[in-house]
């Protein structure tokens, strides 16, 4: 889930007019709630850059179809062997681009870039347990400094939870508190 915003939210996120957004919206864009009188519509970024993004494909394959009938004429045998001749090159000009490693496949940019995230979520996650000495030190009492702690965990999941909106992995909810022992350590 993206963030929840207004029509003209909505257009200064994605940088367009107002007119566009409801075109859009006539078009078909999710709409998380409708206007009515006195309320505007709400929309969530997430769905609506999904929504865009599907759109873009589909014109896509729209105009990748046209141009196979050749704007309405009929595909000669001549045009036909060209563009499996052009096929051919843009096909041995990836494979040089790969042996040269110019391109890399988009496989191996997701695993990287996973596998950055899960790190960079992995230290958040971690910043309230190295914290909670400095804040028993400065605080003084068990009380407070489980509630600080707990506000730097609570904030670290919400922007985690913001980010995730994008991901398919779930950020728990949910962590264990820290026991009686662990809290008497860190006196």
């Amino acid at each position: 889930m993206g963030k929840i915003v207004n029509r003209q939210e909505l257009a200064d996120t994605l940088g367009y007019s107002l007119p566009t957004i409801s075109s859009w919206t006539e078009e078909g864009m999710p709409v998380k709630s409708q206007g009515s009188r006195g309320r505007q519509f709400e929309y969530d970024t997430a769905d609506a850059v999904k929504w865009l993004l599907a759109r873009a494909r589909g014109e896509a394959k729209a105009k990748t179809a046209a141009s196979l009938n050749d704007q309405g004429e009929d595909i000669t045998m001549d045009k036909a062997r060209l563009r499996n001749e052009i096929a051919k090159a843009k096909l041995s000009e990836l494979e040089l681009a790969k042996e040269m490693e110019l391109v890399r496949p988009i496989e191996m940019i997701v695993k990287v870039l996973s596998n950055e995230i899960a790190n960079a979520r992995a230290r958040l996650l971690g910043i309230p347990s190295k914290l909670r000495p400095s804040i028993q030190l400065e605080v003084g009492t068990p009380e407070g400094t489980k509630t600080l702690v707990n506000e730097v965990e609570r904030l670290i999941l919400e922007a985690l939870n913001e980010i995730k909106s994008y991901a398919d992995v779930p950020v728990e909810e949910s962590h264990a508190e820290p026991t009686e022992e662990a809290e008497a350590d860190a006196e």
